[in-house]
């Protein structure tokens, strides 16, 4: 009868079905048929978010959107425009760049890519960059907003793997710059192959100006991991701290925000808090009904029957968790792999937070993939074309950001280190 849920949660997907509605209702239809009493429904989907960490996740989105109402995106760009646009490609370096920047900020990749891709992708346009091109590299480096901290993906997984969401967001730092920097030496060497356009090289001056300009929204992802980490403040309060500042420098210093586009970021973080919401608690009642169904022991009976090494197991692990990535969104993704793979990797003697980033970043590769890529979505509709077209350019920024998980996997010291560091 799993089974059957199971493919009731694809049909539903397939029909177009949104994720949270369907995840939610193959479970309830498996805990009808089974004769399980609906109390548990109402438990699960409440009970799940009884969390004083979940707190932050509503003020993380209200941070991220004042920031991107407030014209924050604009002075990014304009910082990285001035350090990289004369490198080879200068607008797509640019666009990685800014996207690095942003993650910081929004800790969204779906709202980088939006923020970036509005600005920066139209200028490609005018610049001679096929569509194709900028929609795959938009979509492929916003996906770092959600492992460079802060990041409300962090917060989620920190709380189902019961660890701090401090040393979570230091965890995510050394990898997210790595992915980063990883497609920009990749866009640096297809903008040569392809001989896409330099940019003049910025003055000093230049540099300086936009680095004065944008330095009060650089310090801020900065003050919000280290009061986190060095247990100045909860993700709670930190996080509301930030969204206060936000909105201070968008009103008071930047001027750059008025009465309707508060109303506007408002609005916009009810929704998106609404959703994440809705698919966490859609997702603790199926990950509920595996979890009760003993899926996890058996698949874990299953891989480690195998007798593999643990190197050949782990890639084994990757390469489910990237399958699922491109039929699933990155949270109803961890609610069904977390308690599946935590009890293998821990008997792999693998740390569980050097795990949870290797998770994390196998499932970002997924947000630029179809059919299901949120980012890459987002990115063709700027863009104008289908996703179909974007997929030539999408596979050397696929193999890179799967070469750079592995790296991430078999290097434990990327993930672990600046955790360490503070710990002492």
């Amino acid at each position: 009868m799993i089974w059957v849920m199971i493919i009731s949660l694809f049909v539903l997907m397939l029909a177009g079905v949104p994720i949270a509605f369907a995840m939610g209702a193959s479970a309830l239809f498996y805990i009808i048929v089974e004769g399980i009493s609906l109390e548990i429904v109402t438990q699960r989907f409440f009970t799940s978010t009884q969390s004083f960490a979940f707190l932050a996740i509503p003020f993380f989105i209200l941070m991220g959107s004042i920031m991107e109402h407030g014209g924050v995106a604009k002075r990014i760009i304009n910082l990285a425009n001035s350090l990289v646009r004369s490198l080879p490609g200068g607008l797509a370096s640019v666009s990685v760049v800014t996207n690095m920047g942003m993650a910081g900020v929004s800790g969204s990749a779906a709202a980088d890519a939006a923020a970036v891709g509005g600005v920066l992708m139209p200028e490609m346009k005018k610049k001679g960059y096929p569509a194709s091109f900028s929609a795959a590299l938009n979509a492929s480096a916003s996906v770092v907003g959600v492992i460079i901290p802060p990041s409300s993906v962090i917060i989620i997984i920190a709380w189902l793997s019961k660890l701090s969401v401090g040393e979570m967001f230091l965890a995510g730092a050394i990898p997210g710059i790595l992915i980063s920097l990883a497609y920009l030496v990749l866009t640096i060497t297809i903008s040569i192959k392809r001989k896409y356009p330099r940019e003049q090289r910025a003055t000093l001056k230049e540099i300086g100006k936009n680095l004065l300009n944008a330095s009060l929204t650089i310090v801020l992802p900065i003050f919000l991991v280290l009061s986190i980490a060095m247990g100045i403040a909860t993700a709670t309060e930190a996080a509301a701290l930030a969204a206060v500042y936000a909105f201070v420098i968008s009103v008071f210093v930047y001027r750059s925000l008025n009465v309707r586009q508060i109303a506007r970021a408002l609005r916009d973080t009810v929704y998106t808090s609404t959703v994440v919401m809705f698919i966490v608690c859609s997702s603790m009642i199926f990950s509920w009904v595996l979890i009760n169904e003993g899926v996890p022991k058996l698949i874990s009976d299953i891989l480690l029957g195998f007798g593999l090494p643990n190197w050949a197991l782990l890639l084994v692990i990757i390469l489910v968790m990237t399958l699922g990535g491109m039929f699933l969104d990155t949270v109803p993704n961890l609610f069904i792999f977390v308690p599946i793979f935590y009890p293998i990797t821990a008997e792999m003697g693998i740390d569980p937070m050097h795990f949870s980033i290797i998770m994390l970043c196998t499932l970002s590769v997924g947000l630029f993939t179809p059919p299901v890529g949120t980012s890459l979505f987002v990115s063709c509709r700027i863009a104008k074309i289908r996703m179909e077209d974007t997929l030539k350019d999408l596979v050397p920024y696929f193999a890179v950001g799967m070469a750079m998980v592995i790296v991430v996997a078999f290097i434990p010291a990327l993930t672990l280190w600046l955790p360490n560091l503070l710990s002492q």
